[in-house]
């Protein structure tokens, strides 16, 4: 059974995140990371610091910029699901960053806006 359009959609954004994260360098540990908890839409590897990727995309103009509703409420579920991955697998060294997916300025073009270390939620 297929899934709904924005499901769709959303899953479409987090391959071209893997793919933008891939060609920067990164490495693709996990995408769409699943636990009781909630879930990350990707994990990779960033030189030796595991990154975790909350992926945002928008295709219209009416609902801002997709990293604007990476809100607390969002960024406290992410929380409770990296504890849960850290605890599993040992990592110290990691970051939280957010890639956001929206409409270029030419047609059928991507703006993609990486911003990096929101990590500091763990102090």
């Amino acid at each position: 059974m297929l899934g709904s359009a924005t499901q769709n959609l959303g899953d479409w954004g987090e391959r071209v995140a893997a793919w933008w994260l891939a060609k920067q360098g990164y490495k693709i540990i996990k995408q769409h990371y699943t636990t009781r908890f909630g879930e990350i839409d990707l994990i990779a590897k960033d030189n030796d610091q595991v990154v975790f990727i909350e992926v945002k995309l928008r295709l219209g103009i009416n609902s801002g910029l997709p990293e604007q509703s990476v809100d607390f409420r969002k960024l406290k579920h992410m929380k409770k699901v990296i504890l849960f991955y850290i605890s599993q697998n040992v990592i110290e060294n990691f970051r939280v960053d957010v890639i956001a997916i929206s409409k270029g300025n030419k047609e059928k073009s991507l703006k993609i806006r990486h911003h990096k270390a929101l990590s500091d939620m763990f102090n």
